[in-house]
């Protein structure tokens, strides 16, 4: 009886197993190489392979992200609306709405053609986050060092001015050298300026961070010299109301090419200590060109609003110290 138990029992596990052959979903063959290397497939942002390798979205990163590019549109319409209201040419107008139609674009594109973007620009942000704060800290004691040097009797705000108008009007007379200076300073001309630091901030891996490092160093001693020189001269007032309008988008965005830098050199290092498979994946490839591209229309953004917006905002709250005869305080 024992024996027919066991035969019996040995049949029904044997058709229960063909059964389960038969239903059991097709499973489709890995691709070709390594998903996570370089060699392999190509990640997509719609089936979140572009998060396979490092940190996963954050539960909350259509929504947050949403706001925050909806917020960045609806600062791109504000500054079209005061650059209408100041400016006799309409092209700063028009790019400046055009700017702002490509925000609330990205938003429609990341919900629906590219659903996984947000999601992707998330898990980016979530890895160049120490790094990020890294240049932030470096940047900070950049301006901290430029007012000590201030202190001790070292100004830059008059070589920075003498630098800045011979480069925009060598050949212009006493006369017309304020109208040649306010020719040139337009939205193509900051974001040509702000976007040599930014990539070479990203390049800088290639020194080990040391050119990214002196970089954010640099640029806050500048910041920190100038701006407390103007600020003994006007007020600091006059600072806040010429360095936050702008440097609220301008910042971020040098922090996170920085980031981005600093970033490489310590996967880089990952690699060489055996801590990390791969060097560049083709996932982190295309979450951080992704984030790069979003910093660098935080460029965009802040060149419009340095050009049309703070020069606006100070002729209304210190029209005074603007129009007044002699040289001009310049913000940083």
């Amino acid at each position: 009886m024992f024996l027919l138990i066991f035969d019996r029992t040995r049949r029904r596990l044997a058709g229960n197993h063909h059964r389960n052959q038969r239903s059991a979903p097709l499973v489709t063959a890995p691709a070709v190489g390594r998903p996570d290397t370089v060699g392999g497939f190509i990640p997509d942002f719609r089936d979140g392979t572009a998060m396979t390798d490092g940190p996963t979205a954050s539960p909350t990163a259509q929504r947050n992200w949403t706001v925050l590019v909806l917020g960045l549109a609806l600062a791109s319409f504000l500054s079209a609306a005061i650059t209408a209201g100041t400016q006799p040419d309409s092209s700063p107008v028009i790019g400046a709405t055009a700017l702002g139609f490509g925000f609330v674009a990205l938003t429609v594109v990341s919900r629906t053609a590219v659903p996984g973007l947000f999601d992707a620009l998330s898990a980016a942000w979530d890895e160049h986050r120490r790094a990020t704060w890294a240049a932030t800290g470096l940047f900070a004691f950049g301006v901290l060092l430029g007012i000590a040097l201030l202190l001790a009797g070292v100004n830059l705000l008059d070589l920075l001015a003498e630098l800045l108008q011979e480069g925009l009007a060598p050949d212009s007379g006493p006369g017309s050298e304020q109208g040649q200076l306010e020719l040139d300073l337009t939205a193509s001309f900051f974001i040509q300026n702000n976007s040599v630091p930014f990539l070479l901030a990203i390049g800088g891996a290639l020194s080990l961070g040391l050119l990214t490092a002196f970089i954010m160093v640099a640029n806050g001693i500048i910041v920190g010299n100038v701006g407390a020189a103007v600020g003994e001269l006007v007020g600091v007032e006059f600072i806040v109301a010429g360095l936050v309008p702008h440097g609220i988008f301008e910042l971020p965005a040098l922090f996170i090419a920085a980031g981005v830098g600093f970033r490489l050199v310590t996967r880089f290092g990952e690699r060489v200590l055996g801590s990390r498979e791969a060097f560049l994946t083709r996932p982190y490839l295309a979450r951080t060109a992704a984030l790069v591209g979003f910093a660098w229309l935080l460029l965009v953004l802040a060149a419009v609003v340095e050009a049309y917006v703070t020069p606006a905002l100070l002729e209304m709250l210190f029209a005074e110290q603007v129009q007044q005869p002699g040289p001009v305080p310049t913000t940083p």
